[in-house]
């Protein structure tokens, strides 16, 4: 009798223990705040010369507390949360698109019994495609500040028609390519913005 009193003991830890872990929301698919009102519009201007199968736009974030992640056990690491999405880029003439996101469209949760997690808008990248081929404009963002950049892509890559190639590699407008043949390339500019919801 004592020794299932002993199994029952060392059994009912792992089962509440279980029903914990299901408590917490899962960070590979975080839950959506139903009301966000932190808006940010991105507007990307490309040459109007250039014409596009499609635009469209990919905002990322990050849980930013890392403290809320717990370690790896042999490593000392963290596998730090972050998700990304799809939104719409609407075109506005020959050379500008615009698109909106929330700042704050993730909902924050405690995932791993360490305190609540704090998602974060971290990045935003238009993307513009022809003949299959990814020109991504990407702009890191932190703590929700105003950000404009310009990127660079080879006019080459553009008009490689070839099936199958490989998205535009991206240039910084310092790059020594860009400033020896700056009529090579062709730029996009971004810019995000705080908006009113």
């Amino acid at each position: 009798m004592k020794l299932h009193m002993v199994a029952a003991a060392a059994i009912l830890p792992l089962v509440v223990g279980a029903g914990c872990s299901m408590a917490h929301g899962d960070p590979k698919n975080p839950k959506k705040n139903p009301h966000p009102v932190k808006r940010y519009e991105v507007t990307a201007t490309v040459d109007p010369s250039l014409s596009w199968d499609s635009v469209k736009g990919y905002v990322f974030f990050d849980v930013v507390n890392t403290e809320c992640v717990p370690r790896g056990v042999f490593t000392g690491g963290q596998n730090v949360p972050n998700n990304g999405y799809e939104f719409e880029m609407t075109r506005l003439n020959d050379r500008t698109w615009k698109g909106y996101v929330y700042r704050d469209l993730l909902q924050d949760e405690d995932y791993f019994g360490q305190g609540t997690c704090h998602w974060d808008m971290t990045g935003v990248t238009p993307s513009f495609t022809v003949h299959g081929r990814e020109f991504s404009a990407g702009i890191g963002i932190e703590n929700g500040q105003q950000r404009d950049s310009l990127t660079y892509f080879k006019k080459s890559e553009y008009f490689n028609y070839s099936p199958g190639g490989d998205d535009a590699l991206p240039s910084a407008v310092d790059s020594p390519d860009v400033i020896q043949y700056p009529n090579a390339f062709f730029p996009i500019t971004v810019t995000v913005r705080e908006a009113m919801p």
